[in-house]
């Protein structure tokens, strides 16, 4: 399975919002996650091309493996793949048995809207630092650019610099 996204920043959420519901899209859902990233080479999530995540979602426990970025820009195109799990914890011991490296343990709110086949997120990372930023992903980059078009000057792309503070916290602890 392909991602297919980029990654947004944006001044005013309501505003975005505003332009989300003119161009036609819904509001789907809204919930907490719990995100841990490992990689085998990666020391930080900015450089990071190859990554395992650990997902809690409720009582939905995924890992997720993130393929390297395939495309140049702030469009990213690689391969995920997801599968259930069934204990988080002994999956974190067996990452560190591995000695693979912990890029980062995020908390975040997500707040999705659809239109058509294409998700916005509104990402609220309240754990270990505040970082708001907006996904959108789609099945093709030409979907993906033809939202993010329509959003205007509501939104500005961000690629992996948004990762740089979450970096620069690990690095200090």
């Amino acid at each position: 399975m392909k991602e297919i996204e980029v990654k947004l920043t944006y001044k005013n959420k309501e505003k975005v919002i505003e332009k989300l519901k003119e161009i036609g899209a819904c509001f789907r859902e809204k919930y907490d996650l719990e995100d841990h990233y490992y990689s085998l080479t990666g020391k930080n999530m900015s450089n990071t091309n190859e990554l395992l995540r650990v997902r809690k979602k409720g009582s939905k426990k995924e890992l997720t493996f993130k393929g390297k970025c395939e495309t140049e820009g702030n469009i990213w195109e690689r391969v995920e793949l997801n599968t259930d799990i069934g204990d988080i914890e002994t999956m974190l011991k067996i990452f560190e048995h591995l000695k693979l490296n912990k890029l980062s343990n995020n908390k975040s709110t997500r707040e999705y809207w659809d239109i058509e086949d294409v998700e916005i997120a509104f990402i609220d990372i309240i754990h270990p630092l505040s970082i708001k930023f907006i996904e959108i992903e789609g099945p093709t980059k030409e979907k993906v650019e033809r939202v993010l078009k329509l959003l205007g000057n509501t939104v500005k792309e961000a690629g992996e610099e948004i990762f740089k503070k979450l970096d620069e916290l690990r690095n200090q602890n």
